[in-house]
């Protein structure tokens, strides 16, 4: 694969599917720019750690140059401690980094959601995405690709006991999951970031919503990428 001369940016780059974004960035791109809350040394030159305050970031300049942005936030309600605290995360978060980037030019975004996602849900979590979802597909982006995955596969680095048997039972179900259903099939780390990359570089302009079978065809195509 050639490098690229587009600068890519990934929010949430110590997570699981941003980890991956970073990773396979930089078989594409001379430079990466990840984004954290603390200090990360990475192996590769290639990669540019900026240390951000994500409660003050209409005071961040952090997107001068950028053309790609991927956001990679999330959490859990357990995780963020309250249903408050996810919502500052999975909507505030989201949306403050979007509009920062749109004002400083960034042309194209992706962001990963979850399959379910609904504005309207009695449900804190679909509703969530959903809300962020809808506000994220109004701006005035080139391209916005939303991606909602199912479970989402790979090693973590905390490793929850209902995360363990969620995967198990998947394992065996995802056989049964056909037509409709199969946007609930799960689906790797890996394949969700290839995704991802794929369509910030070849995706038509517009907002596109990637299922499993969106985002495992994307994912495919990621190899082709020139």
């Amino acid at each position: 694969m050639r490098e690229r001369n587009e600068i890519p940016c990934v929010a949430g780059s110590t997570g699981l599917v941003g980890s991956y974004i970073v990773n396979n960035l930089t078989e594409l791109y001379p430079k990466v720019i990840s984004l954290t809350r603390e200090k990360v040394e990475y192996s590769s030159n290639k990669i540019q750690n900026i240390v951000i305050d994500y409660d003050n970031l209409k005071n961040e300049n952090i997107f001068q140059n950028v053309n790609h942005l991927y956001i990679a936030l999330g959490s859990t309600r357990k995780k963020a401690g309250s249903a408050k605290n996810f919502i500052k995360v999975d909507y505030d978060y989201c949306l403050e980094l979007a509009n920062n980037a749109l004002k400083n030019g960034v042309k194209r975004v992706s962001i990963i959601s979850s399959v379910g996602s609904n504005p309207d849900s009695t449900l804190l979590y679909p509703r969530t995405k959903g809300l962020t979802e809808r506000v994220l597909s109004k701006l005035a982006f080139d391209h916005i690709s939303i991606m909602r995955p199912g479970l989402i596969l790979g090693e973590r680095k905390e490793r929850r006991i209902p995360e363990k048997i969620a995967i198990y039972i998947f394992f065996i179900i995802d056989h049964f999951l056909f037509g409709n259903l199969k946007k609930y099939k799960s689906i790797s780390a890996n394949d969700i970031s290839k995704a991802m990359i794929y369509q910030l570089i070849n995706g038509e302009k517009g907002l596109h919503i990637l299922e499993y079978k969106e985002l495992s065809a994307s994912a495919e195509k990621f190899d082709s990428i020139n």
